[in-house]
């Protein structure tokens, strides 16, 4: 049987802000102003954004289109990213601060910044941590920092000072219904009510991964019906 979902990730990740489903209004009013330029970030000494929140609510989708729409905003085209997954365990990032920090110090690339995205930096060791800090401050107004956690209480108040901190929570189930019927019309399926489709939403608690695979479920029992 062919899996009709196979392009399902790539089709439906994030490109743009109007792909975000944010938890309010002053959010994506943050975020905008944050990338348009019209906030003048990064500037006094604030060259990072840091993205904080519960769990699957789009932060690390959103940290990697920033550096793209930032670029385009400056007349540019596609960033150069260095994208860290800080993990626990090992060196947790050492090795990947020191680099960070040496690149920084080079000529700017062919964008306007250097980026550098660190999904959950609060699993980060404290000299790690620090090291980061320090990184922050050499990359001055030629750096871009971009950083998400779960657990904003971790991350070293050097760092949070250095960024713009962006609350990114759970949106309303009703917020996602355009997303979710668009998806719907996608894949062909249709004529099913609001309420319906609230109900299959709201269990999923605002989480991305929950919601999304909560629409593929639904797609392929109506599909199957329709067979």
């Amino acid at each position: 049987m062919k899996n009709i979902f196979s392009d399902f990730d790539s089709k439906y990740e994030p490109k743009t802000l109007n792909d975000i489903v944010f938890h309010s209004a002053l959010t994506r009013e943050t975020v905008e102003g944050l990338v348009d330029g019209s906030f003048g970030f990064p500037s006094s000494g604030t060259n990072g954004i840091l993205l904080y929140g519960t769990y699957g609510t789009g932060k690390s989708a959103l940290a990697k289109i920033l550096p793209n729409i930032i670029e385009q905003n400056n007349g540019g085209n596609i960033a150069d990213v260095n994208y860290v997954n800080v993990a626990q365990g090992g060196d947790n990032g050492a090795t990947v601060i020191e680099r960070i920090k040496a690149q920084t110090q080079l000529a700017w690339s062919r964008n306007a910044y250097h980026y550098f995205v660190l999904d959950e930096v609060d699993n980060l060791l404290t000299t790690s941590m620090k090291s980061l800090k320090v990184a922050m401050n050499t990359g001055g107004t030629n750096s871009i920092f971009i950083f998400t956690t779960n657990h904003l209480g971790k991350v070293e108040d050097g760092v949070v000072n250095r960024c713009v901190t962006v609350e990114f929570n759970a949106a309303a189930s009703v917020d996602w219904l355009p997303k979710v019927k668009q998806i719907l019309a996608d894949y062909g399926v249709s004529g099913i009510d609001d309420k319906l489709l609230l109900d299959i939403i709201e269990p999923c608690e605002g989480s991305a991964r929950k919601i999304l695979a909560a629409t593929r479920m639904l797609i392929a029992k109506r599909l199957k019906r329709a067979a």
